[in-house]
């Protein structure tokens, strides 16, 4: 079984955890310095830094901009502090949000845009903030860079932070691992002693409970991690009792306890641990070659899936991580095509398989019409991508899709 997505964990980051005196600040710092900041801050999950950020603001009834194509982490976020959310259709050359759409969302009651780097493609953070600038003739309206896809040091296109915030993740499926967890940056001192001193008050205790359950995680991972042991469960096809559920189990633990009434875990203000510090300190120095090989990967897949009817290859943009590769296949569930897929030994993915605004939940509020982000989220295929993925392999994943495609009715 090719999976969809594989960490690269090795001895290494195993062998980090037992470094001496490396603590959670010093991977807040060595983040910050690589975007290009002042300031870094660890939260047990990357979007629990927007949680901070809102709270820590004080912001109440305010409008937040968002893309209506994201994880619907962000409108949980927004809503579990007392605010709005604004959607704002995206575009399919990177689905990133449409700037022509944003221009007409803002009104005199937002004070946040989000600026989301879609598969890890950067959005014109520069181009937002100016929209945003014009409009309000001058009053800031804080731009917060959701990078979690991202490296840090290539969000917003040119290696630095653009916006005001960034938000970076190191949980399953993003471009680097530390577990779970992540890091808000930002160069505003005021900013950020306003965000710590509440993450400090209200987001930073760490039961015994939830840091067994973290070195759970990390031993489960780390034999995910490993060919053969995930090749064995994919063969066997276990759905029970498997690692890959035992995964699931210990985080189901953190759904005791919801926030505010909201979809947020419960453990979602809990603090960041040392030993995941150090495990990141370990990714960020190969996280150069990481970057290069999913790029790598990127022109090979490229080169495999041209002139396929039916699928569109994922857009090759200059500055772009590819932490999900992702394309685009016409009438994706009424093929059957990633069970399909599975069943000729690959894993896909469909992050994200839904629209916000087409979701019930977040009916409410609704302002027009996002065409582009309820068609991307039913075509959209995540294709295995991690850095020791082989040319035979994307090969191999590249005749099954066409395959599959020719054969279907």
């Amino acid at each position: 079984m090719i999976p969809r997505a594989r960490p690269d964990l090795r001895a290494s980051e195993l062998v980090s955890i037992l470094r001496p005196g490396a603590t959670r600040r010093e991977f807040e710092a060595t983040v910050a310095a690589r975007v290009g900041v002042r300031y870094g801050l660890t939260f047990a999950y990357a979007h629990a830094g927007f949680f901070g950020l809102l709270k820590a603001l004080g912001l109440v009834g305010a409008e937040v901009v968002i893309p209506a194509y994201t994880c619907n982490i962000m409108p949980e976020v927004i809503i579990a502090t007392g605010n709005v959310p604004v959607f704002v259709d995206i575009n399919l050359a990177d689905y990133n949000m449409d700037l022509d759409a944003l221009k007409s969302a803002i009104t005199p009651d937002t004070k946040v845009i989000v600026a989301t780097h879609m598969f890890g493609y950067p959005t014109d953070v520069d181009a937002i903030r100016e929209i945003a600038r014009d409009f309000t003739g001058g009053e800031r309206i804080l731009i917060v860079e959701d990078a979690a896809l991202m490296f840090p040091g290539t969000a917003g296109g040119s290696g630095g932070l653009r916006g005001d915030v960034g938000l970076f993740s190191f949980g399953p499926g993003k471009p680097l691992f530390t577990i779970r967890g992540g890091v808000l940056v930002t160069d505003d001192i005021r900013l950020y002693e306003r965000i710590k001193i509440y993450r400090d008050e209200q987001m930073n205790s760490l039961p015994p409970e939830e840091w067994a359950k973290r070195w759970g995680l990390l031993v489960i991972h780390y034999l995910l991690s490993r060919r053969a042991i995930h090749s064995l469960t994919g063969r066997l096809n276990l759905s029970k009792d498997t690692l890959h559920n035992l995964v699931s189990r210990l985080r189901s633990a953190q759904d005791n306890g919801r926030v505010n009434g909201s979809l947020l875990p419960g453990d979602y203000v809990t603090g960041y641990a040392d030993f995941q510090a150090r495990i990141g300190l370990t990714q960020l120095r190969k996280s150069d070659h990481i970057l290069s090989q999913r790029r790598a990967l990127a022109r090979l897949y490229d080169d495999a899936l041209r002139d396929i009817p039916g699928l569109t290859p994922a857009p090759l943009v200059d500055g772009a991580s590819y932490s999900l590769y992702s394309v685009r296949v016409k009438n994706r569930d009424g093929l059957g095509f990633c069970e399909r897929m599975r069943a000729r030994g690959i894993e896909t993915g469909r992050t994200f398989s839904y629209a916000l605004p087409a979701q019930e939940r977040y009916r409410p509020y609704v302002q027009g019409l996002y065409p582009y982000a309820e068609q991307t989220s039913r075509e959209v295929v995540n294709l295995p991508a991690y850095p020791d993925l082989t040319a035979e392999q994307v090969n191999y994943v590249a005749d099954n899709i066409r395959q599959v495609l020719q054969i279907s009715p």
